[in-house]
């Protein structure tokens, strides 16, 4: 686990249920569930699919199951990382190569076949316009597709809020506002931002100011 860009020892993320929004109440009623196997997940970049993944995986690690997540961007895709793992978050499969394509094309066997594990995976694309092997796609048709829609600006702010929330943060309401009217729209640039200003806020000894993100923002400008 420790090869991904994530360690889920602590909650980083709050459950996805509370970075969806109310447009995507069904979408949160289905990863709740568990009653799919598989499920595909679809939207404009930056409307926080990565975040979902993660989320997914570190309460299925919370609740004492073997999960993984894996950014196909990031890194190479093998039914050797994946291990023993029954529920596997894999983001941005339309960058999965031939080799990566055979070793999800396996684990969907495996899955279905032993009718257990999970498999949660996302792409920007619609299913139907992923460029993969035609097997794969034959897979991924298994899925149940879900779009993930845009937040508004008070649920990225309540996604904000609860990000603070789950990791103890005492910080400055006025930030949220603040951070939506003078940075990137989309979620993935929201949260990220959010990071960078939790670790300065942390390395620097300073608390979470508007003052702060100010500062911070001035320097990612420059």
């Amino acid at each position: 686990m420790n090869q991904l860009s994530l360690d889920f020892a602590e909650p980083l993320y709050p459950r996805f249920d509370k970075l969806l929004g109310n447009e995507n109440a069904e979408l949160i009623y289905i990863l709740q569930q568990e009653h799919d196997q598989f499920i595909y997940l679809w939207g404009e970049r930056g409307s926080g699919k990565s975040h979902i993944l993660q989320s997914w995986v570190g309460q299925a690690l919370q609740n004492g199951h073997q999960a993984v997540y894996i950014d196909a961007a990031a890194h190479t895709l093998s039914e050797q990382l994946i291990g023993d793992a029954c529920y596997v978050a894999i983001d941005q499969i339309e960058k999965l190569r031939s080799r990566e394509q055979t070793a999800l094309f396996n684990v969907f066997n495996r899955f279905r076949n032993s009718r257990q594990g999970y498999l949660l995976l996302s792409s920007d694309l619609h299913p139907s316009r992923l460029n993969l092997r035609e097997d794969l796609r034959t897979r991924v048709a298994y899925c149940l597709p879900y779009e993930v829609k845009p937040l508004s600006v008070q649920e990225k702010i309540d996604a904000l809020t609860n990000m603070a929330d789950t990791r103890r943060l005492n910080i400055d309401p006025r930030i949220y506002p603040y951070l939506l009217a003078n940075w990137k729209q989309d979620m993935n640039s929201l949260l990220q931002m959010f990071d960078d200003l939790a670790n300065y806020s942390i390395h620097s000894g300073k608390p979470m100011t508007l003052a702060l993100l100010k500062q911070l923002l001035k320097e990612h400008k420059n």
